[in-house]
């Protein structure tokens, strides 16, 4: 049995090895082709750097000296962790090979994002131990339970009860409480008691980043930045010091607005629905080829990771988390909540303000949520004349041809 055991090990350790390089190429093969755009420029170099490997977090947790709480989703508000003296980052993974390693025991229809990640986690030093905590909000059911399929204890993790209707007083006060909950979680796993003046230095820290991103979201909506840039750029938030991030975002902001105006492209899209991972841009590439440029979107590894600057009258402890509260909250967009009009609008509002008449709803299969919310939006654009084009997709290249002749017939709509 020994023997048997020890083979099957074996061959598992073989498989990973393998799988691993196979990942390895896959980031390789999309950096190289990202430095070859004839829009390359040096300060692009620095973000390219956070993205050459996959997260280990034992590295990241070098790097920023900090201790490393995994994040699933981006309801869980940044600055409360930077107040408490931890580092957050995002888990999530857009490696097609990953997937190999998990493909056995999930479900098939599960979300290729999670099972990526979740093949990922079976690494050296990526899993969730790997983390000092995890928090995990309760937005869909597959980030619900991942901890379970992969065994996590519950010890290691926090959830994150959100209530997924934000638009009336019970909801509001519940998620409330569950940031008061997050606090003391916090306060217990650092040993640190949250310090109003900490917590408004977070704050003011986190302020300056969302400015540096609006300046960065009002060139892409100029076409000053190609969209693949600026989805790898903000692929990379919280993948280092943020102060260190921002001030190499500061130098590609001050490079781009220095240069000069290029061509705009008159086929401008707005792009919804499942994140996009690096690396895989294939999406952002074939958009590209069928001669369309991505102007804005609402996709929760992009524009939304970022919420926005947080306003408050009252500058007590519980005047500031409410805030934060209301922020990551009420202005939230993801699509399991009940009570999302907001969603509509927003994209009605951009793609009144900025000539856009077509949007690209990208659904990653596995991913109910957004294609749930795919119909009615669907019909809520078509209805004011938007023309709307849903993409399913997987962690595949094969689809690359089919999807792209669809892109090209679209853009002869808009």
């Amino acid at each position: 049995m020994d023997t048997i055991l020890s083979r099957d090990q074996e061959r598992r350790i073989r498989q990973k090895t393998k799988i691993y390089e196979k990942i390895c190429e896959e980031y390789d093969q999309e950096i190289k082709l990202l430095k070859e755009r004839t829009d390359y420029i040096a300060e692009f170099g620095y973000f390219l750097d956070l993205l050459t490997r996959p997260l280990r977090p034992s590295d990241l947790r070098e790097k920023v000296g900090r201790p490393l709480i995994g994040l699933f989703c981006i309801q869980a508000p940044l600055e409360l962790f930077y107040a408490l003296g931890v580092h957050p980052v995002k888990l999530c993974s857009g490696s097609y090979s990953a997937q190999r390693l998990s493909a056995s025991y999930l479900p098939v229809l599960m979300c290729p994002m999670l099972k990526s990640y979740i093949g990922s986690m079976e690494l050296e030093d990526a899993a969730l131990s790997g983390y000092d905590a995890v928090i995990v909000p309760t937005t869909c059911d597959w980030v619900v339970k991942m901890p379970e399929i992969v065994k996590e204890t519950i010890g290691h993790l926090h959830y994150l009860e959100l209530p997924h209707i934000k638009q009336n007083e019970k909801g509001q006060q519940r998620w409330l409480e569950e940031i008061y909950t997050l606090k003391q979680f916090l306060e217990q796993k650092t040993g640190n008691r949250l310090k109003r003046q900490n917590l408004v230095d977070s704050m003011n820290q986190f302020m300056n980043i969302w400015r540096l991103f609006q300046e960065l979201i009002d060139l892409k909506r100029k076409q000053r930045i190609a969209d693949i840039w600026f989805f790898s750029i903000a692929n990379t938030f919280m993948l280092d010091d943020p102060e260190r991030w921002a001030k190499n975002l500061e130098f590609v902001i001050k490079r781009l607005q220095a240069e000069s105006l290029r061509p705009v492209n008159p086929y401008k899209i707005f792009l919804a629905g499942s994140p996009i991972i690096f690396p895989n841009l294939k999406m952002l590439h074939l958009i590209e080829q069928a001669g369309m440029t991505v102007c804005a979107d609402d996709l929760c590894s992009s524009e939304r990771i970022f919420p926005g600057a947080t306003v408050y009258d009252d500058p007590s402890e519980r005047g500031l988390l409410k805030a934060l509260a209301e922020r990551y909250h009420k202005a939230c967009i993801c699509p399991t909540f009940a009570d999302n009009e907001r969603r509509v609008n927003n994209i009605l509002k951009i793609t009144a303000e900025h000539s856009i008449t077509g949007i690209i709803f990208h659904i990653l299969k596995g991913c109910h949520p957004y294609d749930i919310e795919s119909f009615t939006i669907e019909e809520n654009l078509k209805a004011k004349g938007l023309k709307f084009l849903k993409i399913e997709t997987d962690y595949v290249k094969e689809d690359g041809q089919n999807i792209l002749t669809r892109l090209e017939a679209f853009k002869q709509t808009l």
